[in-house]
Formats: C-alpha cells, structure tokens, sequence
C-alpha cells in the first residue's frame, strides 16, 4: 500500500513538472525562433512573464488539488462537481492572470495592462480548464478501473459462496437420506432407536428447508425443538420433564429459525446433561405489547465446562442474527442464579410470519 502510494505522488509530480514545464520551454522555443527571425519585436517583449506565470500555475493547481481532495468533491453528484469545477475555475485564473499583468508582465508602449491581463486570462482558462479536466478524466478513470475490480472480485466470491452453499446443501441431503435407510434397516423391535432416527431426520429436514428463509412462524420452530427434545427424552427418560407455556398470541409471530433451538440446546447440553437426575426444561413465549418474550428455563446454574469455547457462542450468534433482522430493539441476556437455575430471555419485536420474509 506504501509502495502505490508513493508510485502515485512519483507520477503527480512527474505530471505537474512535465506538463507546466512542457509549457515553459515552448513558450522559450518561440520566444527563441521570434528573436531569431524578429530580433526588434521580440526585443520588445516581457521574456519572464510565461515562466514566472507557469511556476504560479503550479503552485495555485498544486493548491487546487489539496482543496479537491480536501472537500471530496469525487464523491459529489454530476450537478455539484460541475458548479463547483466552474466556480474554482473562475476564481484560479481571475487570481493567477491579475498576479501574472501586475507582477510579472511588464507592458509595452503600445500595451496597457487591461490587454495584457484580457490575453492572460484566456491562456489561463484553458490551461487551468484543460489541468482540472484531465484531473479529474484520471480519477474517473481510476475509480471505474477500481470499481471494475471490486465487481470482479465479488462476482468470484459470490460464485464461491454458491458453490460451498451447493456443497453444504448436498451433504446433509446424503446424511438425510442415510439416516433414513438405516431406519429402514433396523428391525421393529428397536422401536426407540428407530423413532430416535425419524426425529432426528426430521429435525434435518426442517434445518434443511429454513435455511432459505429470514423468519419462520414459531409454530415450526417450535415443532423442530420437540423433534430434538424427543431424541433427548430418549436418551433421559423421565428425569427430563419439558413443559411448554406458550401464549397462543405468539403461535404465529415471526422468528429467525433454529434461535430457539440453540437456546434450547445450550441448555441441555451445559445444564441438564451435567447433572444425572435430570431436570425441568420449561419454554416460555408471551406477547407484550409490540414487544415478543421467548424464554428457555433451566433448574440448574449454567456451568460450561473448563475449556468449553462453545459456551457463548450461540448466544452471542443469536444476538446477532436476531440484530441483523429485527433491528436495535432485541436483546439476548442469560440470567444465571444458583438457586433458581439459568434462564435465557430472548426480546424482539413481534411481527406476524409472512410470504414477504424469504431471501430473495
């Protein structure tokens, strides 16, 4: 980044020398050739007034520039770029013809300075004019080139991303379908292992078909946690006791899917599992005012295990998402107690699920 930098001062300055200079030595080749050929007119002549002129130019453009860059006028609209281009344009060669006539040229019998400054200040328009052209066509240039660049760079991520979502797509639909092969294969009297595996292909499946939304009802959310709290109850029987006490205003409110699965989870996976008796596992949802509650209780005192970076993470990725799609007025907060147990409150408002909230 140093090292472009400094390539595009180098070439500044290249540019400002040789062109302003450029200027200088072909006002000296004619001034040359007029001495050569006219040696009684060019006698007569003010032979410092062009390079003294083009010296100002390029401290007054040098100063131009620090103002363009200054006030962002690339960032301008049409409109205002070309006002304000005129205006600077004006008031640059106004000042270097009026220092040019009453500094440096030193007029001739014949001459007053009205004519000189007149000449002066048309040879200024259009060099100051043709400077803050050919200025400005670069940046232009530039920035298209850069724009250019950054389209091509995220249609290449864009269409990578395609490809890991394809991939990522793809491997859960094997999974889907070898888990239900395998219940196929079991026999009938493994009826938990096989009811385990329907809950858990179902679970998949609905994982699989929100993805493509924002927002699902929390009715389907709510049938995917009893899909995975089913393969829990398998696994810890009746020491695990789920109660539901969810407000009937609340069946149909939009929620980002799997959030209330992942509360859920952390809650059996850094409460419940850790403790052998088991446990209450209680699901709240009201509706106040505009506002949505959804809680996850736990009887036991959240402790993750030494080393467990998952800890956090969900919550943290709820909070998140739950940001992203509703907005300032969300908040995830754990509240842990050793008396009461953990309970996870998740706010943000309610809305009622409509076709509206798939990606487009």
């Amino acid at each position: 980044m140093y090292g472009s930098l400094l390539k595009a001062r180098w070439l500044y300055w290249a540019c400002q020398f040789g062109g302003w200079g450029g200027i200088t030595l072909l006002g000296w080749i004619m001034d040359t050739i007029q001495r050569i050929s006219s040696p009684l007119i060019a006698a007569k002549q003010d032979h410092y007034f062009l390079p003294l002129t083009c010296v100002t130019g390029l401290i007054i453009t040098h100063l131009l520039r620090g103002i363009i860059k200054g006030g962002q006028w690339m960032e301008m609209s049409p409109s205002r770029i070309v006002f304000r281009y005129g205006t600077a344009l004006l008031i640059t060669t106004f000042f270097l013809s009026l220092m040019g006539t009453f500094f440096f040229a030193t007029p001739s019998p014949n001459q007053n300075r009205t004519e000189i400054f007149t000449v002066a200040l048309v040879a200024n328009i259009s060099l100051i004019g043709a400077w803050m052209a050919i200025y400005f066509l670069l940046h232009f240039y530039e920035a298209f080139h850069a724009e250019r660049e950054e389209r091509a760079m995220l249609k290449e991520a864009y269409t990578a991303s395609q490809l890991e979502a394809l991939s990522l797509q793809l491997n859960p639909h094997f999974l889907f379908n070898a888990l239900n092969t395998i219940r196929a294969l079991m026999p009938p009297s493994a009826q938990e292992s096989r009811e385990a595996l329907t809950k858990l292909a179902e679970t998949l499946r609905v994982t699989l078909a929100s993805s493509e939304e924002i927002t699902i009802p929390l009715s389907s959310e709510i049938s995917v946690v009893r899909d995975y709290l089913g393969i829990e109850k398998l696994r810890f029987g009746d020491h695990l006791e789920i109660v539901e006490e969810i407000d009937p205003l609340t069946w149909e409110a939009a929620i980002p899917p799997l959030v209330l699965l992942t509360i859920v989870e952390n809650a059996i996976k850094h409460g419940v599992q850790h403790h052998e008796d088991g446990g209450r596992l209680t699901i709240f949802t009201s509706r106040q005012g505009g506002e949505m509650l959804v809680s996850v209780i736990s009887p036991y005192e959240v402790r993750p295990g030494e080393g467990d970076v998952s800890f956090g993470i969900g919550l943290r990725n709820v909070r998140e998402r739950l940001t992203l799609i509703f907005g300032e007025k969300t908040s995830a907060e754990l509240v842990a107690d050793s008396e009461k147990g953990t309970e996870c409150n998740l706010r943000f408002p309610w809305i009622l699920k409509t076709p509206a909230a798939k990606l487009r």
